[in-house]
């Protein structure tokens, strides 16, 4: 979350905090963003145990929410971490988290190239992000992608149109 202060005065902005899972099935990565209050276990499980899928073998930073989260959740096979105050791609497993933080990046220019983007206004950009991640394809395929999608929503009851 982005303040603008000028001339020393104003107050900061209250930072938003927000979860991503990412997939690397794909190249380049596809997530899931959500806006949260709070990043402890109660909060984030619930939204890891709707993203993944039985089996999944998840890599995470040492996060205190994510210990233990073989045990917790169901769809989690295996947990690898990777501690970031030793290295950013653990020698001995390789496993890291760099796919998440390129996301996290793109997102971020995103947001510095609009200035900024009101808290109120954060989710629904994150949902617009995430659609064309998942749905949107070549920047020329974009409208006939968001077109295709449109019938199964609508259901047109009046013959006339």
């Amino acid at each position: 979350m982005y303040a603008s202060f000028q001339y020393n005065r104003g107050r900061r902005a209250r930072d938003a905090w927000v979860f991503g899972i990412v997939t690397t099935e794909f190249s380049p990565a596809r997530g899931y963003f959500q806006v949260v209050e709070r990043r402890d276990i109660a909060t984030l499980d619930p939204i890891i145990s709707k993203c993944i899928r039985p089996g999944t073998e998840v890599c995470t930073d040492d996060w205190a929410a994510y210990r233990g989260m073989a045990r917790r959740i169901n769809n989690v096979a295996a947990h690898r971490v990777v501690v970031h105050a030793r290295h950013f791609v653990d020698p001995v497993t390789g496993v890291h988290t760099q796919e998440i933080e390129s996301c996290w990046n793109g997102l971020k220019l995103e947001q510095k190239a609009r200035r900024g983007i009101r808290k109120k206004d954060l989710q629904s950009y994150l949902d617009e992000q995430m659609w064309r991640q998942w749905r949107g394809g070549h920047h020329r395929q974009i409208m006939q992608n968001f077109l295709a999608i449109l019938p199964p929503q609508y259901v047109v009851t009046d013959a006339a149109l």
